[in-house]
């Protein structure tokens, strides 16, 4: 309580000096002419009037409504207005027509001619968006007229006209205008959104841009996109959405699915994270809700990350969560259960088929079997499990135990309670945001939980005229609870422990152990009683955001401070566990002897605080410009604390007071840096039609040395909206937008550069496990590991991009497609060098990777008399090509001489698969020996191969198999069998709505990638107490010689050698989500909407990779993996 109450203290001190400086800057500011927000400056001649509205349009947030286009175009006006209301501006623009005008809501002006007659019949209806909800504030207007009104809270709207052949314009920002006639007017109007109106505004580094303004690549995707998705967070609702965005995920374990971001592949062959902001602040994006979020922005290519500098090698994500919104008190809820169903996981064999391929490959390897005949006829009997060793203190087993069965379910649980409170005024609004999400793992006893609680509060406030107040507070709880000895670990043992061990000793055992663990230890005795681990990280979040304007005309002034305050602890007690023969005096296994405790802590900190100006002005109209300049400070610490002791008291009482004093350790580490930078972006339109923009960023950073601490990152970007072209207006009038995109720029990378490379830095040896005892004692020294580095400096990406964006169709249809070169200049490597001074090299820069692709977006949207439907496609190609690393040209340093994965190699791209060809099995023994009488093989090969063994071939003829000098140059007979990190990645969804049912289905899936599994997953027996599954019954035999595995045999791996056969083709298409919802008629006064439905998420996937696996698993996959799972979730949207 006390750590909480302190935490308040510094938050309250922050904001107390972000209030000084505001007051400091804005105490030195001069008042001058002030102005308002909706004043418009304009000069033309003898210019249509309608090209006057379309540019107001353009520029300011007005829309225009009239009847008679012939007569308005053919009305050529010489306009002047500066600083002019809109008022003064349509007086002077219809001075000398026959036309009138009327400002209805939200900007909308109705101009018309003649004023019709009298109006006599009453109208009433209500509109609705295309999902049933209601729709407050929709401008109805009769066609020709200044007759209009608005509708009301329920959507309902009541209006005279003139008679039954009257007209009704309906319109709505965000939505497609419709006119309907009032002899044909349904009770109930759908409006369908205006994709292109709602993604006008876009959210870029410091500040909005609109989307036909934009010059870099930026991608932009809705949170009501995302929240219907059962994902465990916004990472996996994106999935296969955005292009150029490729989201990995390893695993399904609760809480630690492996879920990360690639944007446009590869900037390093080091680390290098694309840079997450929250509301401003810097974030874990697994950590989000996706209930949360507003807009999601990807920044992509140079010109949109640059202002970010050091930070946005990897790319941004930007993500503002809803915004407070005046009006009355709403209310939402959004909540699912789901149900999860594990797949593509192994089966196990029963064990009378287990102990058939045992004896297979004992025979095979050394002549003889584990059992005869009988005794294999002794596992099918179910009377028969077990007798007492006549010659060892052992019970024999003859069982048949499916572990899986018993130690792990197929369906778990899952689910997401999301409540919203929202309301306010013009001068002070509120949303407060509260959801908890839970999930259930696999394992049918003990700990398998994740549970995450989010808070969020978004407060908006105009205290005058000159100031407004921005303030985000957040809060993020992320509990895992697993077993001590480690999910993995007992998957592992549940997957490939003997299926004859039965689960529980005989009833007449003594030992007091109910749990058999004879021949291997007892899963299920783990999963209930080894101990259990929880941990808990949790981020407090605070922004500040004070902002004055309206003192200079176009100026504004941000003042924000933000901090980001880190908890994160961890606890396991690991439980002894004995597993006894007959007596206790026999021992046959045992785990997590002598018992222990572990016990991880740290608290961290990020602080933040930053300015900039912002300044947008225009010179005659026709030139628009805006400039940005600023400067940020910004400083991480984190502290973490390390402790262990061994030898409890007893099994059940743990903490490092309770162990034995001779055996805690402890160690600390302590993080820290600091990045001052200054930064600036200068934007240029003219006519909205040549749209050029600069931008750049200047930082320095704590951990370089003097020398090389500040760097320089620029970019610049153009784009040409040929659209706007008279030329091109009045020969394609159903182009609605086609601009040209280009850019280029670079960032840097600091992600690898860790903690002071330039000092010469010191160890502690008891940090380590490298002890140096005398008497007895463990003695403090210190070393050093790592020579300094003095010359190290940043990474730098250069990235270069074109684009184009079209809109055909009244933008019905929608096309984007970029394509971009970036290389890493001055990558971080370490020299290939020999060892012989006794301590590790730095990394230096002088490698270079060089990554390049295009992405392509389509989406086509429209309505066919109540059916509403969207279809869209994206589809990405990325590669890369290591140029430079120090001439590191060995294949597979990292493993054995055999191929496989290598994760450098210059000339290649990162993460190649090297591996043999082969032609098959020998189908005899004749043809074996004729083969290996002149084939030489490597070692670990037996000294005769026989039937149902792998064919290796001799690729450069020397009579022998074999990687030559494992170089590209001269790589024997090992061939390049692709990269594990696939090339092309799409998607395509489908949307309808047809009156109150609503249905989307999105498919994702990936081509061109390889990987490698596990060869002691491959192949069983390699370790003799590994056992197979059912897929391992296909293998080689005199009757089945066309199998997918070879012979068995035990003790050797010569068989899954890397090579073709086994070189996995990771390419998938999976139906990721389908949707059907409905919208329930409710009573407005009760509820404003109330929507049900049903969400499949990973429903289904057709790929090559072995059925036990799922195709998104990473390189060298084992039998450790937890399994993935697909999820049917019932939910409910509710408001209020």
């Amino acid at each position: 309580m006390c750590d909480r109450v302190q935490l308040i203290i510094k938050y309250l001190l922050i904001m107390k000096l972000v209030v000084f400086i505001v007051l400091l800057t804005s105490s030195q500011a001069i008042a001058i002419n002030t102005f308002s927000q909706g004043r418009i400056n304009l000069k033309q001649t003898n210019i249509a009037i309608t090209a006057v509205l379309k540019g107001i349009e353009q520029k300011y947030d007005y829309r225009f409504v009239y009847s008679d286009s012939v007569a308005l175009s053919s009305q050529r006006v010489d306009v002047w207005a500066r600083n002019a209301t809109i008022d003064d501006l349509m007086q002077q623009l219809l001075r000398h027509t026959s036309f009138a005008y009327k400002r209805m809501n939200q900007g909308l002006i109705v101009i018309i001619g003649n004023e019709s007659g009298p109006a006599d019949l009453q109208v009433r209806g209500t509109i609705t968006d295309e999902n049933g909800a209601p729709l407050m504030g929709v401008n109805i207007v009769e066609k020709g007229t200044t007759n209009g009104t608005v509708t009301r809270g329920d959507g309902s709207f009541s209006i005279k006209v003139k008679d039954a052949q009257s007209v009704l314009v309906l319109s709505i920002v965000g939505y497609t205008t419709r006119e309907l006639p009032v002899s044909n007017l349904p009770e109930t109007i759908a409006l369908e959104k205006n994709e292109s109106k709602l993604t006008e505004v876009v959210v870029v580094g410091y500040g909005t841009q609109k989307k036909i303004n934009l010059s870099g690549a930026v991608a932009q995707v809705g949170g009501k996109d995302l929240i219907n998705r059962p994902a465990p967070n916004v990472t996996g609702a994106l999935q296969g959405v955005v292009p150029g965005l490729t989201v990995l995920r390893s695993s399904g374990k609760p809480g630690a699915e492996g879920l990360g971001i690639r944007i446009r592949g590869f900037s390093s062959a080091n680390s290098a994270d694309a840079l997450v902001l929250v509301d401003g602040v810097e974030q874990d994006i697994n950590l989000v809700d996706p209930n949360e979020v507003e807009t999601i922005s990807v920044l992509k290519d140079a010109s949109a990350s640059a202002i970010y500098g050091a930070r946005a090698a990897a790319g941004v994500v930007l993500i503002t969560t809803k915004r407070a919104a005046a009006g009355k008190t709403k209310v939402s809820l959004n909540s699912y259960y789901g149900l999860n169903i594990s797949a593509r996981m192994p089966q196990r064999l029963n064990s009378w088929d287990e102990q058939t391929l045992i004896d297979e490959s004992r025979l095979n390897a050394t002549g003889s079997a584990e059992f005869n005949d009988e005794q294999r006829e002794w596992l099918r009997n179910p009377n028969f499990w077990y007798r007492p060793n006549p010659t060892t203190d052992r019970w024999e087993y003859f069982g048949n135990t499916d572990w899986i069965r018993e130690g792990m379910d197929k369906v778990n649980h899952m689910q997401n309670h999301a409540l919203s409170v929202s309301g306010g005024t013009d001068k002070l609004s509120y949303i407060l945001m509260g959801s908890f999400y839970t999930r259930d793992g696999v394992l049918r006893y003990g700990p398998d939980n994740n549970y995450r609680y989010n808070l969020k509060a978004n407060i908006n406030a105009e205290l005058n005229k000159y100031v407004s107040l921005k303030v985000n507070l957040g809060y993020v709880s992320n509990i895992v609870d697993e077993n001590s000895n480690g999910t993995d670990n007992i998957i592992d043992r549940i997957y490939r422990s003997r299926t004859r061990q039965g689960l529980y000793t005989p009833q007449e055992d003594t030992t007091g152990q109910p749990y058999n663990g004879d021949l291997q230890v007892n899963p299920v005795d783990i999963e209930k009683n080894a101990g259990i681990q929880r941990s808990n990280l949790e981020n407090l979040t605070g922004r500040l955001n004070v902002q004055i304007k309206n003192v200079v005309k176009g100026l504004t002034l941000d003042v924000i401070g933000w901090r980001n305050q880190s908890s994160y602890t961890r606890e396991a007690h690991n439980r002894s566990l004995y597993w006894y023969g007959r007596s206790r005096n026999t021992v046959r296994f045992s785990l997590n002897v002598p018992n222990s405790i572990e016990v991880n802590k740290a608290r961290g900190f990020q602080n933040n605080l930053q300015s900039y100006l912002t300044y947008a002005f225009n010179l005659n109209g026709d030139h628009q410009f805006k400039i940005m300049q600023g400067a940020s400070y910004e400083e991480f610490r984190n502290d973490r604390l390390n402790a262990s002791a061994q030898n409890m008291i007893n099994n059940d009482a743990f903490s490092i007071n309770y162990g034995d004093p001779l055996s805690v350790k402890s160690s600390q580490v302590i993080e820290t840096w600091a990045m001052a930078s200054a930064f600036g972006r200068l934007n240029y339109g003219f006519r909205d039609k040549y749209l050029l923009e600069a931008s750049y960023r200047y930082d320095g950073s704590s951990r370089l040395a003097p020398g090389n601490r500040w760097q320089l990152f620029p970019s610049f970007s153009a784009a040409w909206r040929i659209s706007q072209e008279d030329f091109v207006r009045n020969a394609l009038p159903g182009l609605n937008e086609l601009k040209l995109r280009a850019s280029w720029g670079q960032l840097g990378n600091g992600s690898p550069l860790g903690l002071y490379p330039y000092i010469p830095l010191l160890t502690s040896g008891l940090s380590t496990n490298n002890n140096l005892v005398f008497n007895n004692t463990r003695t403090q020294y210190f070393y050093q590991s790592v020579l300094a580095s003095p010359q190290v400096t940043w990474e730098t990406v250069q990235q270069s991009n074109i684009g184009v964006d079209i809109g055909l169709l009244r933008n019905r249809l929608s096309v984007s497609g970029d394509y971009y070169v970036k290389k890493n200049k001055n990558m971080l490597a370490s020299l290939n060098l020999p060892s012989i001074i006794g301590i590790d090299l730095p990394s230096f820069n002088v490698g270079e990777l060089k990554s390049w692709g295009y992405e392509l977006e389509l989406k086509w949207r429209d309505r066919v008399g109540n059916l509403g439907y969207t279809v869209g496609a994206n589809f990405s190609d990325n590669q890369n090509k290591l140029l430079k690393y120090d001439g590191r040209n060995v294949i597979n340093t990292n493993a054995s001489s055999q191929g496989g994965i290598t994760p450098l190699l210059e000339g290649y791209p990162l993460n190649t698969v090297w591996g043999y060809r082969t032609d098959g099995y020998f189908q005899s023994q004749e043809e074996a020996d004729a083969y290996r009488a002149k084939i030489q093989h490597p070692g670990g090969f037996p000294v005769k191969s026989g039937p149902g063994d792998v064919k290796y071939l001799d690729l450069n003829g020397d009579n022998q198999i074999n990687v030559g000098d494992a170089t590209p140059e001269n790589h024997g007979d090992l061939v390049y069998l692709g990269t594990a990190n696939a090339r092309y990645s799409y998607g395509f969804n489908l949307g309808l709505n047809w009156k109150r049912i609503d249905f989307s289905v999105f498919f994702q899936g990936v081509l061109q990638r390889k990987f490698l599994i596990d060869v002691n997953t491959m192949a069983p027996f390699v370790a003799t107490s590994n056992m197979p599954w059912t897929i391992h019954m296909d293998h080689w035999t005199p009757d089945n010689r066309d199998a997918y595995f070879p012979r068995m045999y035990q003790s050797a791996s010569f068989n899954y050698l890397p090579s073709d056969k086994w070189a996995q083709n990771g390419n998938y298409l999976r139906l990721k989500n389908l949707q059907i919802g409905y919208n329930i008629p409710v009573k407005k006064r009760v509820f404003q909407d109330l929507r049900v439905y049903v969400s499949g998420q990973d429903l289904w996937e057709t790929t090559k990779v072995l059925s036990v696996f799922d195709p998104e698993v990473g390189n060298g996959v084992g039998a450790v993996t937890y399994p993935f799972y697909r999820t049917v979730a019932f939910g409910v949207n509710l408001s209020l």
